[in-house]
């Protein structure tokens, strides 16, 4: 297994370049980067760097009951949060079209509050530290009555 080397933010771990090879070690320390040696299977994506280490995010799922509803006002779509791991916090920042609200968790489980809408539109929900956690956003689309 070969490693790489991971560029990374060190005021917040995030990991904003990977190379194979030292000449760009130089370009990114003059951007204020630090480097380290990463196991083969580190990602932009799928990683941070805590510590000088390389890490794992914390994988969250987001489940909505249903991904479209009618743009009435009334109804509404119920978005769980799923925190994998065995220490979830105890609440999580989501976002909610270009809104964020806090979701307190349970045993790393909760709830984003009920999305409705008054005209047809698609309203995205994720994670809003897209650094510590790794989530696949999704989408609630609004549409009106006589399309469904």
């Amino acid at each position: 297994m070969q490693s790489k080397i991971v560029a990374h933010d060190p005021a917040t771990g995030e990991i904003l370049g990977i190379c194979l090879t030292p000449p760009q070690v130089m370009a990114w320390q003059a951007q204020g980067l630090e480097s380290i040696d990463a196991p083969e299977e580190v990602g932009l994506s799928t990683h941070r760097v805590v510590q000088g280490q390389a890490v794992a995010k914390v994988e969250v799922e987001l489940i909505p009951d249903q991904s479209e509803i009618i743009a009435d006002g009334q109804d509404q779509a119920v978005v769980a949060v799923m925190v994998s791991g065995e220490d979830p916090p105890e609440s999580l920042e989501i976002t909610v079209g270009s809104q964020s609200e806090t979701v307190s968790l349970v045993g790393g489980v909760g709830a984003v509050s009920p999305i409705t809408a008054l005209t047809p539109a698609t309203v995205l929900v994720g994670v809003a530290d897209s650094i510590t956690y790794r989530c696949e956003p999704v989408g609630i689309t609004a549409v009106e009555d006589d399309q469904l």
